[in-house]
């Protein structure tokens, strides 16, 4: 089965973030990314569909997208 990452590609144009988790101090949750595809989440595709979902309603103002990984869990 494929691997995916999320990335959210417009907070900076020229470098995307990829999704890495949530921060959960309970008060607050907060979404971490990074510039480092590698450090990133990888996800099963119908679990990655799911989660964009989830982080454009928590994320409106970036554009998150599922990307697949070249070569992964092959």
């Amino acid at each position: 089965m494929s691997k995916h990452l999320l990335v959210a590609v417009n907070i900076q144009p020229t470098q995307p973030r990829y999704f890495v988790g949530y921060k959960d101090d309970g008060a607050l949750c907060e979404t971490i990314w990074t510039n480092d595809c590698w450090k990133a989440r990888w996800f099963d595709a119908e679990d990655a569909e799911i989660e964009a979902l989830l982080l454009s309603t928590c994320c409106p103002s970036y554009r998150v997208e599922k990307r697949q990984v070249s070569g992964a869990g092959v």
